[in-house]
């Protein structure tokens, strides 16, 4: 309580309103214009992309590294492990930076292709199941007019899982490996330099690894449910 409270007069006294930058601990950015500050929550207008600002929105301190005015810079992270904040200032910069570095270059296009065709293959074999043992039968049946009719069909076994939901194991399954970040030195940066930092390297591969876990879900899952309603509406028999 009492580093806020400093925190808070810290920043009052270089308080102006004027074009801001808020740096979140998810690493990302925000052009603003800071309005207030109090011990729990920062006020602050958001620029749109036309220039203009935003209604006031404000955001709890424990999500924010720093407020950067134009002349100076407030951190309002503190290495405090009561607040499971283990980092030093420095380390956090190195994280953070990783994170921006990570949402810049890396796009995880293998993973969302590889993904719909996935979820595009299992809900084809759902719903049409490997045939096999196929012959031709026949059964009798009575016409409208009383006489006996022989109907000829082909009958076949299929080669379906019997578990209900079954789809589910193999998209997990996927899901579960597109999700490593490996090699994790390969990927671009501004600086290849950037990767010799410990805290760069963590910050850079939990974007990865959060990024190929929402393109390998949101892809495959998709997917899937895309073909399965589109056999629907297209094929209702």
């Amino acid at each position: 309580m009492i580093n806020r409270f400093l925190l808070f007069l810290i920043f009052i006294s270089n308080l102006t309103f004027s074009q801001d930058t808020l740096t979140l601990l998810n690493g990302k950015l925000k052009l603003s214009e800071v309005q207030s500050i109090d011990l729990d929550f920062v006020y602050y207008k958001e620029f749109k992309k036309d220039g203009s600002l935003s209604k006031i929105k404000k955001k709890n301190i424990d999500r924010i590294f720093s407020v950067n005015k134009k002349d100076t810079c407030v951190y309002l992270y503190r290495k405090d492990s009561l607040l499971d904040n283990y980092w030093s200032i420095d380390e956090m910069k190195d994280y953070l930076e990783g994170r921006r570095q990570a949402r810049k270059h890396f796009k995880p296009y293998k993973t969302l292709l590889i993904g719909a065709a996935v979820g595009t293959g299992i809900a084809f074999y759902s719903l049409y199941p490997i045939k096999y043992a196929e012959k031709e039968d026949s059964t009798m049946v009575k016409n409208s007019n009383g006489e006996d009719s022989t109907i000829f069909y082909q009958d076949y076994k299929t080669l379906k899982i019997p578990i209900p939901y079954w789809e589910i194991i193999p998209i997990g399954v996927y899901v579960f490996h597109a999700s490593k970040a490996k090699n994790i030195e390969k990927y671009k940066a501004d600086n290849r330099e950037m990767f010799s930092k410990q805290m760069f390297v963590v910050g850079y591969q939990e974007t990865v690894i959060n990024r190929k876990t929402y393109s390998a879900v949101g892809a495959s899952l998709g997917s899937f449910l895309i073909t399965v309603l589109g056999n629907i509406i297209f094929n209702p028999l």
